[in-house]
């Protein structure tokens, strides 16, 4: 019976914390400034999640999809926009109770009975945040800026198809102002 139980409760809190990755994207820019004069980007490095390998399928993320929109990647010196790429985790946690058998409150055969005993399991899980800023690389102002949530899963492989799904869903509406975000945003 409690072997059931620990079944029962590893699969919920498996469906529990799978729910907790949907990615969430959004993005802002400065309005007034015209996309269509940048094509030469460099990738710079913010903030580490602590994974470099994670780091490194991320930047490659956002360069495949600046590269997309048809940007150049060029050395640092020679790029009109610099972008950074910041990548964050925290731990969340999630909680699940489980009642042992049928008996809640309720009418027994000896009368009105309270609960029986119940087992409470924590789950602990990992959020990953992805921010991705775009700046002029002669006057350092931000020109754009993106984030995406939820990007972290249990194991690599599906953490690499959830970053490339995490920077496809923040870039789809780049570069602001093009006929590409036009489409994205109906």
């Amino acid at each position: 019976m409690k072997t059931n139980r620990l079944a029962v409760a590893g699969a919920a809190a498996l469906l529990t914390s799978a729910c907790g990755y949907g990615i969430k994207a959004s993005s802002d820019y400065d309005h007034s400034v015209n996309f269509a004069s940048y094509r030469t980007f460099s990738v710079m490095k913010g903030n580490s999640c602590g994974n470099p390998l994670s780091d490194q399928r991320i930047a490659a993320d956002v360069t495949s999809a600046l590269t997309s929109k048809g940007w150049r990647e060029v050395p640092e010196g020679e790029a009109q926009a610099a972008v950074v790429v910041h990548t964050s985790t925290k731990t969340k946690h999630t909680y699940s109770t489980f009642y042992d058998g049928w008996n809640g409150w309720g009418w027994r055969r000896r009368g009105w009975g309270g609960f029986t005993s119940a087992t409470t399991y924590e789950q602990d899980y990992k959020v990953g945040t992805v921010v991705v800023d775009i700046f002029d690389a002669k006057s350092k102002e931000a020109i754009w800026h993106g984030t995406a949530t939820g990007v972290l899963s249990g194991n690599a492989q599906e953490n690499a198809r959830i970053d490339d799904n995490a920077i496809a869903k923040m870039f789809a509406s780049f570069p602001p102002g093009t006929s590409a975000a036009s489409s994205a945003r109906r």
